[in-house]
């Protein structure tokens, strides 16, 4: 992601938001990253462990979003398991950073708190997307007391209308007020943590309504907007916006002028496939981890619809292996010398930045594990009004 701002304005907004002496620890991390990006890209030999990862917390969700695959999937819904997340924590001993989002809602995990604390109590920094429809007062405490460091709230439309129409099963109303809930308490805790972002998917029936969701998130307390775009796979490809029309370009322009004029920061995915692979530094330092400990390149090359399909092409299994094993791994030793000569994974083919030339050998391995037509899959059938309930009880 790119940030629209100025640097200055950028500086600004962290010292307000985060602090002076947590930005001096995230600008020292991420130079620290940076530096062994560029060794382990100069000298494929090395493998230094990960500061920072994405790990699923669950793959359960109370929601339906029209943009989303897991509204799509045959698998079973399941949690990454404190013990599960025990192990993996143990096989990554530099990290730093973890991104606690995957496909699912984080919250709805039933170790989901334990699962904060034993991050918080190895001294690494937290941060998550959430759909905020069970971010109760109860629950805000506890994640303010727990020191989670970031959070983002998923607003895919300005008004109910069209916000509910994305994000099937949500409130608008109770979702905004849950926010506010959350900037009221931190500011009564007085904490700064955690810090509050708002994420905008951009779509072909949303994108209209980009100046509001600026207007939106200033209302609520919120200094930082993310503008993404759709992760496409079959069943969403007519949710992607028209990004060379010039209505949905001066919709944008009109909304960034307008964060400039109240102060927000706005960050956003580039919506033109215009970046050569050979930028991209996902396979040495952001892996993406599954709920079950299947290590992928990054969160995108599991835009699919298919886990068991994902998991086949994964690297290795992180509750089984330590990071020093995958990372040495025949599988990506060979996806990072393709990136690294301009060739685009075809894991990577559905990417809404990067391009390069097509990976033919990726593309024959990745018919070769599908399954046939003829296998039945089993599908699982929407969960019972009761269970949703017990879950959210579960979750104060």
């Amino acid at each position: 992601m790119a940030y629209k701002n100025s640097y200055r304005d950028v500086i600004a907004y962290k010292l307000r938001h985060v602090g002076l002496r947590e930005l001096v620890n995230i600008a020292f991390l991420n130079i620290v990253e940076m530096a062994l990006i560029r060794a382990s890209q100069a000298f494929p030999s090395l493998n230094f462990s990960p500061r920072s990862i994405q790990i699923e917390s669950t793959t359960r969700c109370n929601l339906k979003c029209t943009h989303c695959e897991l509204s799509y999937w045959t698998e079973p819904a399941a949690d990454l398991r404190v013990s599960d997340f025990e192990k993996v924590l143990d096989h990554l001993p530099k990290l730093k950073r973890v991104e606690l989002t995957g496909i699912g809602e984080p919250i709805m995990n039933r170790d989901f708190y334990r699962n904060l604390a034993l991050i918080k109590s190895r001294g690494i920094r937290i941060s998550m997307t959430d759909n905020f429809t069970m971010m109760t007062e109860k629950a805000v405490r506890r994640i303010i007391d727990l020191d989670v460091d970031r959070i983002a709230i998923s607003l895919d439309g300005a008004t109910k209308e069209t916000f509910e129409k994305v994000r099937i099963g949500a409130n608008f109303d109770v979702v905004t007020r849950n926010a506010r809930r959350l900037v009221q308490m931190r500011r009564e805790s007085g904490k700064l943590k955690p810090e509050l972002l708002a994420n905008f998917v951009v779509t072909s029936n949303s994108y209209v309504e980009a100046t509001a969701i600026i207007e939106l998130a200033h209302d609520i307390g919120i200094g930082l907007v993310q503008f993404d775009c759709v992760k496409t796979f079959e069943k969403t490809e007519g949710l992607e916006a028209e990004f060379f029309d010039e209505r949905f370009n001066a919709s944008l322009e009109k909304a960034f002028e307008r964060a400039r004029q109240l102060g927000v920061i706005v960050k956003w995915t580039f919506f033109e496939k215009n970046v050569p692979v050979e930028h991209c530094t996902s396979p040495w330092n952001r892996a993406f981890v599954t709920r079950d400990g299947y290590v992928h390149p990054c969160c995108l090359t599991t835009q699919t619809g298919d886990r068991q399909a994902q998991n086949r092409r994964s690297l290795g299994n992180l509750i089984e292996s330590p990071i020093a094993e995958i990372w040495k791994a025949a599988g990506l030793s060979t996806l990072r010398k393709n990136m690294k000569d301009g060739v685009l994974p075809h894991a990577c083919h559905q990417c809404p930045s990067y391009s390069g030339r097509p990976d033919p050998v990726g593309k024959a391995q990745e018919a070769a594990w599908r399954p046939s037509p003829s296998v039945a899959t089993i599908v699982v059938s929407p969960r019972k009004r009761g269970e949703e309930k017990e879950r959210a009880t579960h979750s104060d």
